[in-house]
């Protein structure tokens, strides 16, 4: 089945070619080469970088907790020992709660950002295919050959990073 409509989709395609003009762009080099990806990039990674300041800082607090408490529970009483033990546990699942929370929000944060700069991308892509009178624009991933006349990557970042 796959086949069959791989090849259906191959055979539209190479219709379509007969009267439309086709360009491809290697979309990882643009994504590489565009400066606004690479300064959002820059960006997102210190704000990855504070939030693992504060879970080292976190974690730090935990082993030091830890650690106290390892050194002294022998000369602890009991209910003083299972005080600790609990302040320790809670402290613990604080540090993963954070942690988890601080996955989630930056996995988010880095979707959001990096559909945006795809959108910024399609948009110069669309611009420019229309304005020069290209039907399809297609990723180079999927072309085993294709002439440089229709290599379009460096013209959409040349346009990409004059905005």
């Amino acid at each position: 089945m796959k086949k069959i409509l791989f090849f259906l989709s191959f055979m539209s395609i190479c219709l379509l070619a007969q009267n439309s003009k086709i360009g491809y762009i290697d979309i990882k080099k643009v994504f590489d080469n565009y400066e606004e990806a690479k300064k959002t990039e820059a960006n997102f990674k210190k704000e990855v970088d504070e939030a693992q300041k504060d879970l080292d800082k976190l974690e730090g607090e935990v082993k030091k907790m830890q650690e106290d408490y390892e050194k002294k529970k022998n000369m602890m009483k009991p209910e003083e020992q299972t005080k600790k033990e609990n302040e320790l546990k809670g402290k613990i699942q604080e540090l993963s709660k954070k942690y988890l929370e601080t996955k989630q929000r930056l996995d988010e944060r880095g979707k959001t950002l990096e559909n945006q700069i795809f959108e910024n991308i399609k948009k110069a892509i669309s611009e420019y295919a229309k304005k020069n009178g290209y039907s399809i624009v297609v990723d180079s991933r999927m072309i085993l050959y294709g002439e440089d006349a229709v290599d379009l990557t460096e013209e959409i970042i040349k346009i990409l990073n004059k905005k």
